[in-house]
Parts: C-alpha cells; sequence; structure tokens
C-alpha cells in the first residue's frame, strides 16, 4: 500500500541477541529468559547462570541472587566488563561464581532448563555439564532498523538510528524514538 504523511516516526525497538545454541529456542520461556527482573522471582531457590560479560549481566547476577540458591555467570572472556561498583558487588556476592572463558554449547532440557553443555577450552566447566535451572541472557540487543535503513535513514556502527536532540534523522519528516535510536539509556521506562 501507498501511504501519504507530513512526518514518519520509526520505533520499531529491538530483539534480544541470541546465542544460536541447541536447546534455546525450545527452551524459551521455560527456563530460558532474557529479564532477571520480569522472572527471576520464578527461580527462587533454583541455580540459574546469567550469560554476559558486561555491566548488565553483573546486574542481572546480582539482582538474581536476591532469589536464586546459586548464580553462575558465564563469560566467554577472562575478565568482567562491569561497572567497578557491580563488578566489586559480584566478587563479594557468596551466591555468585563468575566462570570466566567459558561458552555454552547446548541448554539441555525437555520441558525445562536441565544443564548446560559447555564447549571445549580453558574454562572450570570447559567440556562438561552443570545443572541447572534457568538461563538469563544479557548479551545485549539488536535494532530494528531494516525499515530505516532501506529509506535512507543514517544508523551508526551498532545499526542504531542516528537522532538529534528533536528526535529528527538525517531525512526531513523523518523522526525515531525508542530503543532503535542511538540513545544512551535504553528501555526508559
Amino acid at each position: 500500500n501507498e501511504y501519504i504523511g507530513k512526518t514518519i516516526l520509526i520505533a520499531t525497538g529491538t530483539i534480544h541477541r541470541k546465542l544460536g545454541v541447541p536447546g534455546e529456542k525450545e527452551l524459551e520461556n521455560k527456563g530460558v529468559s532474557y529479564c532477571a527482573l520480569c522472572d527471576g522471582a520464578f527461580f527462587k531457590e533454583k541455580v540459574v547462570s546469567v550469560v554476559g560479560g558486561g555491566d548488565s549481566a553483573a546486574k542481572e547476577g546480582l539482582f538474581l541472587s536476591e532469589h536464586a540458591s546459586k548464580v553462575y555467570i558465564i563469560v566467554r572472556r577472562d575478565v568482567l566488563r562491569a561497572e567497578p561498583i557491580n563488578a566489586a558487588r559480584v566478587e563479594k556476592n557468596d551466591k555468585i561464581e563468575v566462570l570466566y572463558k567459558t561458552e555454552i554449547e547446548e541448554i539441555v532440557g525437555t520441558d525445562k532448563v536441565d544443564k548446560l553443555k559447555f564447549k571445549p577450552g580453558e574454562g572450570k566447566y570447559s567440556g562438561k555439564e552443570l545443572a541447572m535451572d534457568g538461563v538469563f541472557l544479557a548479551i545485549g540487543q539488536i535494532a530494528q532498523t531494516d525499515l530505516a535503513k532501506d529509506l535512507g535513514v543514517e544508523l551508526n556502527e551498532k545499526g542504531e538510528i542516528k537522532i538529534n536532540r528533536r528526535t529528527e534523522t538525517n531525512i526531513k519528516g523523518v523522526f525515531s524514538a525508542g530503543d532503535c535510536c542511538d540513545t544512551e539509556f535504553k528501555q526508559a521506562i
């Protein structure tokens, strides 16, 4: 269809970045989650993990430690790139264990998450399995900006729509708002 208007507002948001491992899609909402604040209470006194190496993963782990009996933060690299205060809080929390140089090979379960299989490598659980009740992915978002790109709207290196303080893009009459933009804070609501 064709529509005529004076302005276009693009507010297409983001989607969660996925691991792309076997079991992830099949066990979404059955132990695989993307939001500790949303789903953390379902894991009272359970063993959970947070996948990610940044500040979001640290904060998710800290929040989950208020509910879960044990929290593993699974970090692909050899360092947790969290804000210093959050890294210190993670370090001091007896319920949290950080697994460095560790990557998930498969999320195993039928009706719910039962365990994780890890890729061979250098980490503590390298090539091994670990019983698990929940997996929280904190590995970022992907801006849904294909439409904007097709229109010629300028994107940044992350694929987010560039806007000014008035939410204007580089094309007159085309505006953008929300998580698909190059704003510093996401999910402000």
